[in-house]
């Protein structure tokens, strides 16, 4: 069997079993979440649902700015020491990445105390609504588990890491089930995503254990000092990749609440509503991106070096196929599919749903770009066309947002995912020359 495995690494095919793994929980995911976003815009009205949004925005957005990217750092710099069997090494990488993991959730609370009544002044929340936005946001910054996923891919074992994902949506799905039933309120309804978070955080936590077989522990305090040691250059890559992934994740999140500060709640509730349905279909490109960074890793740092150009040109060719069916499912059935879910109240959402959908659609397509990059050991490069792109975002926002309102800021987002998409394609696909150039491939 471990042959049989060992014969697959560095293949299309062990990225799209992966892929489909994570898919498997995601799958769930996205149907059940077309269910509860349903739930969430019927029950609670444009007005209510703009107000819900916000609340989230706000603690995804302040996630974003603290939370490290550690599960890259267990896989990048954990991968050469799993692979030797260097148990040890490994244990340290971990204590480090759990250590940036809780020392960012804390410092995010101090964050979201601040950050939440600076924002009910703009919002018009009263003491109550400030207080379930700062308590929801301190649940989701103290549900941290990146440290988590990255054991789990490290020890490829993806399968785990479905069930675990799919936790996030059946208990949202419950939890909307019981809300519509006894608390048909916003508080009823942060309520459900907050339990969610912590389930999963703790499905996550519970499965990496297991799987690192005592590698995780908070007790290896001398274990952080080792890491630094031991792998040269570690916390400039996860400065570097929390740096791009803040841009990234953060900026998504903003643009809801700047939409909300400029255009009002409904508007942000429509943003928001959009850029959701889109991601349901994109869901696809998050999952090939991790499978394709966590394979693409593995063979630079094994002794499969000639497949790493295939495997990257095999990449593009599926995230581009993906990318131009959900374009058609887009145009095909993205009107009837926005009535369905939430309902005739909110038919405006339809040209934001055009936009943000193909923007999403340009990420699945340049899927294989950024995490080839950072296999490859160029996280500064991709940090950089990030922040490229985020300026493109901001300028068009500020152009086109006060003119347009909501329908402005989806048009930012389509061109800055344009931008993304075009800069790092160019790069990666330098990158690979480089690499071949030097023999590598």
């Amino acid at each position: 069997m471990r042959a049989k495995g060992e014969a697959r690494n560095g293949t299309i095919a062990r990225v799209l079993e992966n892929a489909g793994w994570l898919l498997a929980g995601k799958g769930v995911g996205a149907v059940l979440s077309l269910v509860y976003l349903g739930l969430a815009t019927r029950t609670l009205g444009p007005a209510a649902f703009g107000q819900f949004v916000l609340i989230i925005g706000i603690a995804q957005a302040i996630s974003s700015f603290v939370s490290f990217q550690t599960w890259q750092g267990v896989v990048r710099f954990g991968m050469p020491h799993f692979q030797a069997g260097e148990s040890g090494k490994l244990a340290n990488v971990i204590t480090l990445t759990l250590a940036l993991d809780y020392g960012g959730a804390i410092a995010g609370c101090l964050i979201a105390l601040a950050g939440t009544a600076y924002f009910s002044d703009y919002f018009g929340w009263d003491a109550a609504v400030r207080r379930e936005a700062l308590l929801f946001a301190i649940v989701i910054l103290l549900s941290a588990r990146s440290t988590a996923v990255g054991v789990l891919r490290l020890h490829d074992r993806f399968g785990v890491g479905a069930v675990a994902d799919s936790t996030t949506a059946i208990v949202r799905f419950v939890g909307a089930i019981l809300a519509v039933a006894f608390m048909p309120t916003v508080t009823g309804f942060l309520t459900a995503w907050a339990a969610s978070e912590v389930a999963t955080a703790a499905v996550y936590w519970w499965s990496a254990a297991r799987v690192s077989k005592g590698a995780m522990s908070l007790f290896r305090w001398r274990g952080l000092r080792q890491a630094a040691v031991e792998n040269p250059g570690i916390m400039s890559f996860l400065w570097i990749t929390n740096a791009s992934t803040t841009l990234n994740g953060a900026t998504k999140q903003l643009t809801t609440l700047i939409v909300g500060l400029v255009a009002g709640p409904v508007a942000a509730g429509n943003y928001r509503l959009a850029h959701q349905l889109g991601q349901a279909l994109a869901r696809i490109s998050e999952m090939l991106s991790r499978s394709v960074y966590a394979e693409l890793t593995r063979v630079h740092f094994g002794d499969m070096k000639a497949n790493l150009s295939k495997l990257f040109r095999s990449s593009v060719r599926l995230t581009a196929i993906g990318a131009v069916t959900i374009i058609l499912l887009l145009i095909t059935i993205g009107r009837p599919a926005l009535g369905l879910i939430a309902g005739p109240g909110y038919a405006e959402a339809y040209p934001l749903l055009m936009l943000l959908g193909t923007a999403a659609a340009l990420g699945l397509g340049g899927t294989s770009f950024e995490p080839a990059l950072v296999a490859t050991g160029r996280a500064g490069l991709a940090l950089r066309l990030q922040f490229v792109a985020t300026l493109v975002l901001a300028a068009l926002l500020a152009l086109l947002l006060p003119r347009l309102g909501a329908t402005g800021a989806g048009i930012a987002t389509l061109a800055a995912a344009a931008a993304s998409l075009i800069l790092y394609g160019w790069a990666a696909f330098r990158a690979m020359r480089a690499v071949g150039d030097r023999g590598a491939i």
